[in-house]
């Protein structure tokens, strides 16, 4: 099995970025389990509480929003930045201003002590950090945000419940994620090799468009019990799987197995691509190399599944005069490869959902958050730290482009599983 290896040197630390996954890793474990180190996600938690006790000083100062009662007018928000955890962190800071009713004036600028506070992290900044983790890998949300604006002097008047209580629930819902509210039409299957660990991650694309990282496993490669739990954990965490389903994989034989076993019929499986071009050329000489890569290629970009899969058994013809293990490795699982070509997907979707990119472009943000890390000394400490790195990377996801294409996709998967369900009863009789 071929496999995408990105290789990086930065302090020390070699990170390979892999296209094929085997882990095992729980978020409850990983909540309970938080620790320091882990400081980009509570980073995550702080930001959140920063701009809502932001917002509630300044409604605190100019009132609700246009209510006008006051002598303070809200003049909109611009980018800023505090200090959390050591590091500098973009915020929208809300900004404020003095009526004035002078002509041609609009007033003095009105600074919250909040933000102030916030971008002067001092000596203490590292013992409201460490609470802030202590607090979230408890989960006592309440008593966490309480005792972070307390850690940085914030009045108890702008800590108010009300605020207290708005924030905390946003913290429960961004450490305990509920499944069955998303609704999910692809899952992209793939992992993250670290240090001398690999992590199964699950990304879930819904039928909005939009993206969202799901699970992730710790384990061996080609484990067949570990590839068997991620599936299972998504289930079990309230992912709808009584529709069917795009569930892309690289091929590895554990996996696939898996996913047929949890899901049934209602997987329908599309094996990546560029995957299946790395596996053949593997097995030829790196001068035949561009000549079969360019050939294989340019089938897969055939619009006509029955055009692409007849210039594939080509191929598969030569590659048997050629290199026997080659055409092998071409033929095998050759039509779950041409799934997008079967559901007619149109290309602003296919080249999406043609391989696992999705997945490997989330894992190439997370590096960055990686690189904090000086010395990999437990698993543990690389679960904890890959999970901060999805995280932090899914805050960057965007819409898939061609979002309003995705009820092209859900009606041909809705058909594709109707076909496969006949000819299965067919088959039966």
């Amino acid at each position: 099995m071929g496999k995408k290896k990105v290789a990086r040197e930065n302090n020390g630390i070699k990170l390979m970025i892999n296209g094929m996954p085997d882990g095992a890793f729980d978020m409850e474990g990983l909540m309970n389990s938080l620790r320091v180190e882990m400081r980009s996600l509570a980073v995550s938690a702080g930001t959140v509480m920063i701009e809502a006790i932001m917002e509630s000083e300044s409604e605190q100062l100019a009132g609700r929003r246009y209510s006008r009662k006051t002598d303070v007018d809200r003049w909109g928000t611009e980018s800023g930045y505090v200090l959390l955890g050591g590091q500098k962190v973009r915020v929208r800071r809300p900004r404020l201003r003095t009526k004035d009713k002078s002509e041609g004036s609009c007033g003095q600028e009105v600074s919250l002590t909040g933000y102030d506070e916030f971008q002067n992290e001092g000596a203490r900044g590292e013992s409201v950090f460490n609470r802030l983790v202590a607090g979230v890998s408890s989960r006592n949300y309440a008593r966490t945000v309480e005792e972070f604006g307390d850690g940085y002097g914030i009045s108890k008047s702008v800590i108010s419940r009300k605020m207290v209580e708005a924030t905390a629930g946003k913290l429960k819902e961004l450490y305990e994620r509920d499944l069955s509210r998303l609704d999910i039409c692809v899952l992209v299957l793939d992992g993250i090799h670290v240090s001398e660990t690999v992590q199964i991650v699950a990304l879930g694309v819904e039928t909005s468009g939009k993206k969202h990282i799901l699970r992730m496993r710790q384990g061996a490669t080609g484990n067949s019990v570990v590839c068997k739990e991620l599936p299972e954990d998504i289930q079990t965490r309230g992912l709808q799987t009584d529709r069917p389903m795009l569930v892309l994989l690289d091929g590895a034989k554990a996996l696939r197995s898996a996913v047929e076993e949890t899901f049934g019929t209602r997987a329908i499986v599309q094996r990546c691509q560029l995957h299946k071009r790395r596996n053949v050329l593997q097995h030829l000489p790196k001068r035949y190399h561009a000549e079969y890569d360019r050939k294989i290629s340019t089938a897969y970009g055939m619009r006509s599944h029955d055009d692409a899969r007849k210039e594939l058994d080509s191929i598969i013809r030569e590659l048997d005069r050629l290199n026997q293990s080659a055409a092998n490795s071409l033929r095998e699982g050759l039509e779950e490869t041409l799934t997008v070509h079967q559901l007619k997907l149109p290309d602003v979707l296919r080249k999406h959902f043609f391989s696992t990119n999705l997945i490997e472009s989330a894992f190439s943000q997370g590096v960055s958050v990686m690189q904090n890390v000086k010395r990999w000394r437990n698993s543990g400490q690389i679960q904890r730290w890959t999970a901060t790195a999805l995280l932090e990377a899914e805050k960057k996801f965007g819409k898939i482009t061609g979002f309003k294409s995705m009820n092209v996709m859900v009606a041909a998967l809705d058909e594709e599983y109707r076909r496969r369900t006949l000819d299965t009863k067919q088959l039966a009789a």
